[in-house]
């Protein structure tokens, strides 16, 4: 019975008192605290704290106090008043909730350096990444990072899909495409993107190219569904 009371929400020393009571039935507060093994001082305290959750209640008897325990059933009365007071509440708790969680995680970095850190975050999610943008801006970025970078989603096994600009280093790149776990598809000639734009799971992360490299990394369920639908028609009308 003590696990299950604590669990309810008393105390030790409560638990250890409402069931001396329990037992002696009406007693004074000696009585309690000798059957309960605990200090008479705080045998008081803790009836005290008993009352205050309407487990416990006194009556006077020739200039005596005397406690008894209230029925066992105001237990459950207890909890459905907490019950009752939560389902209150639940409503506004759940907006508070769903706030929170659909407000967007925003990541942001700066520099060749955060550059390489949002790349790399990439290969921690092992999931398959969809890219479009400048490939040829990526490698001239980061020329020695770059290959490394194909070297390790490689080895984590991680697919690719690329859409991107046609250029000599992207033409390059395509024929390695099967032993490099990537599909290539070409954009539209002229075309060439100043980011990369890579999805990946419920993430999307930018790379801005240009003067200052920049790069952000979103965590958003509805952005990166959209971003995906971006993807796959784009997709669809590129050159393979």
């Amino acid at each position: 019975m003590e696990k299950e009371l604590r669990e309810f929400g008393l105390t030790d020393r409560e638990v250890k008192v409402y069931l001396a009571l329990i037992q002696l039935g009406t007693a004074l507060v000696q009585d309690i605290s000798r059957k309960a093994g605990t200090y008479r001082t705080y045998t008081y305290e803790i009836l005290k704290s008993l009352m205050e959750k309407g487990l416990v209640s006194y009556f006077i008897k020739s200039s005596k106090q005397y406690f008894e325990v209230a029925e066992p059933e105001k237990l459950l009365n207890i909890l459905k008043e907490k019950e009752s007071k939560i389902n209150d509440i639940l409503p506004e708790l759940k907006n508070l909730y769903k706030s929170t969680k659909e407000k967007p995680k925003i990541e942001f970095f700066i520099g060749k350096e955060g550059i390489k850190t949002v790349l790399d975050s990439l290969i921690k999610t092992n999931q398959e990444i969809l890219v479009y943008g400048s490939t040829k801006k990526q490698i001239s970025l980061l020329d020695f990072y770059f290959p490394n970078y194909i070297k390790r989603r490689i080895a984590s096994k991680i697919k690719i899909k690329v859409l991107t600009e046609k250029s000599k280093e992207t033409f390059h790149q395509k024929e390695k495409d099967e032993e490099e776990l990537r599909e290539t598809r070409f954009l539209p000639t002229g075309i060439e993107f100043p980011t990369a734009t890579n999805i990946y799971g419920n993430k999307v992360a930018i790379l801005s190219l240009e003067k200052e490299p920049i790069g952000l990394i979103i965590d958003n369920e509805e952005i990166a569904k959209t971003q995906k639908i971006i993807f796959e028609l784009l997709w669809k009308i590129a050159e393979k």
